[in-house]
């Protein structure tokens, strides 16, 4: 269990940038969260040697009142979180991370840093879940989440995450939900709903519907939504087929999970008032504040008993 005075380095592993915080038991982060190169590409070795440097760094950053109870990461799948073991492979990040053993490789790490040695409340520990479930679990426990008994929690971005949440615990199977909680890899018209329902996912759209002068990069859909927030006819139709196919693709789980609500975050959130009237397949719709800060708050939540409740 996690202590009052405890703290959790806390990360959000991207394959571009990891976002790092410090974050108390009661969700609360100490100074601002810092980013640092994800360096996704190197090899095995100088990635684990990365990952254990930027914990050092972190750790260094606690206050010498508060005792550090354990590092948890936020990393992208596919992942074989249960046991700790990288399953990426294909998609230009952490390619040389396939099939080891991160929680096991970077505990062993961490707890040779000599400068942490006096630090940590216990024995030094690394736990790992997915993105999309720790934005779910951080949400639920220190956004506005608790007063709903159901959840569907959705983030939009380069890819599509998800995560279902009942009385505070993730459902990973069962209940009405997909295998480990996971939508992006279940098929959708001539694809899956990750080539849908994520960045590619509004271009392939906007070039399917003539929308000309798209410009492709990081900017793209920012760029698209500041378009129709201007007004221009054809692009503000797109975001609306864009959320009208977003529902039709729900439907079958807010079916069988009955959501009291649905909560959304990641960059396509940002413009999710183009899309999203309230309200998806009958479901109250919230918009996330911060997934990144709900995501490190959720990696606190891996030192509890959160998900035995």
């Amino acid at each position: 269990m996690i202590r009052m005075r405890d703290v959790v380095l806390a990360f959000d592993v991207g394959g571009t940038y990891i976002k790092a915080g410090l974050v108390g038991a009661d969700g609360s982060l100490l100074g601002s969260p810092q980013v640092y190169p994800a360096r996704s590409g190197e090899k095995k070795e100088a990635l684990l040697r990365h990952l254990a440097n930027l914990v050092d760094i972190q750790g260094k950053l606690v206050p010498p009142e508060r005792g550090i109870r354990g590092v948890g990461l936020a990393f992208p799948g596919p992942f074989d979180y249960e046991r700790g073991i990288c399953l990426t492979r294909g998609l230009n990040k952490f390619e040389a991370l396939y099939g080891v053993n991160l929680r096991e490789e970077l505990t062993a790490r961490v707890a040779a840093i000599p400068g942490l040695a006096s630090r940590w409340s216990g024995t030094p520990a690394v736990a790992i879940e997915n993105d999309a479930a720790l934005f779910a679990l951080g949400e639920y426990a220190f956004g506005a989440g608790r007063s709903r008994e159901k959840t569907m929690y959705l983030t939009l971005g380069t890819g599509l995450g998800s995560a279902f949440v009942n009385r505070g615990r993730l459902v990973k199977q069962g209940e009405g939900v997909p295998e480990e909680g996971w939508l992006y890899r279940l098929p959708y018209r001539d694809g899956v709903l990750d080539d849908y329902f994520s960045r590619r996912g509004i271009v392939r759209l906007a070039e399917e519907m003539g929308v000309p002068q798209v410009a492709h990069g990081d900017e793209d859909v920012k760029l698209l939504a500041a378009r129709a927030r201007d007004g221009e006819m054809q692009v503000v139709q797109l975001f609306r087929q864009f959320g009208e196919k977003l529902s039709e693709a729900l439907l079958p789980w807010i079916g069988s999970f009955q959501p009291d609500e649905i909560v959304i975050g990641g960059q396509i959130a940002k413009s999710a008032d183009l899309f999203v009237s309230g309200r998806l397949g009958g479901v109250p719709v919230r918009i996330a504040a911060d997934t990144s800060i709900s995501a490190l708050r959720g990696a606190s939540r891996l030192f509890t008993d959160v998900q035995r409740e």
